[in-house]
């Protein structure tokens, strides 16, 4: 098994201490045959199979027949899926294998769909882009964020649909430790709370950047240099990498009337 998986032994210890059922398996007979076919089935090398395994070891659990084939050609079918779009979403969420279809997967995508008033194809990309939204409980996660969203930047429901296909990331976010700080961010810096939302509803990925490792530091830095704190400015401090903001803040200063 270690050497099958390509496991060091902490690695390895791993995986024993998730799942120590495992130890009483027989190898050949029981977890073989699995690993062969979870690798055909989503054409991985050893390295990518090592990897899901050690991720979500409970994979193993599962029966070919009766769980793993169904539920992956159920995935597939249902988010018209390419085989290589399969296998890049269970390698990265390969929990989803052990999910029911009936009582979980199935329920999410159709609420979703129907929330949002979308097509197949739609809520099929935001599963690709971020396949966590899978494994976010309706009432826990997935409905509160979306009213938290709409109601906060004011969006209708077609504009709230596009806004979350293009950050499906937001659903892996909190709306009390990330959403409400960030959005109050932009407000207390732009000093116009329309000027704010108009921004972030242009730009979703802006609620994506780290509050305290990017954004404060930035501003503050921005502060110091003697800029204007507008939409354009705050835009560059959330999506510029660093080379760019440097360089920006640089061409910038340079541009500012000598000081009387």
């Amino acid at each position: 098994f270690q050497t099958r998986l390509l496991l060091d032994d902490e690695s390895l210890r791993k995986i024993i201490l998730r799942n120590p059922q495992i130890l009483r398996r027989n190898t050949l007979d029981g977890i073989e045959p699995k690993l062969k076919w979870l690798q055909q089935r989503l054409d991985l090398d050893d390295e990518a199979l090592s990897k899901m395994i050690q991720r979500f070891p409970a994979i193993l659990e599962n029966s070919i027949a009766d769980k793993l084939k169904p539920t992956l050609d159920w995935i597939q079918h249902r988010l018209d899926l390419s085989d290589s779009g399969l296998s890049k979403i269970i390698q990265r969420m390969p929990n989803l294998s052990s999910c029911c279809v009936d009582t979980n997967l199935g329920l999410k995508l159709d609420w979703l769909q129907q929330r949002l008033d979308l097509d197949c194809a739609a809520v099929s990309g935001m599963i690709q882009q971020y396949p966590s939204i899978l494994g976010c409980s309706i009432p826990d996660k997935l409905a509160p964020t979306l009213d938290w969203i709409q109601k906060r930047l004011s969006l209708t429901d077609d504009a709230l649909a596009k806004f979350v296909q293009r950050l499906p990331a937001l659903f892996g976010y909190s709306v009390d430790g990330n959403l409400e700080p960030t959005l109050n961010f932009y407000i207390e810096a732009l000093g116009d709370k329309s000027e704010a939302l108009n921004l972030l509803t242009q730009n979703p990925v802006l609620f994506g950047v780290s509050l305290e490792k990017r954004l404060k530091p930035r501003l503050e830095e921005a502060r110091i240099a003697g800029l204007d704190i507008d939409a354009g400015c705050l835009s560059r401090i959330g999506k510029y990498t660093n080379k760019q903001w440097i360089a920006s803040v640089d061409f910038q200063t340079r541009q500012l009337p000598p000081e009387q």
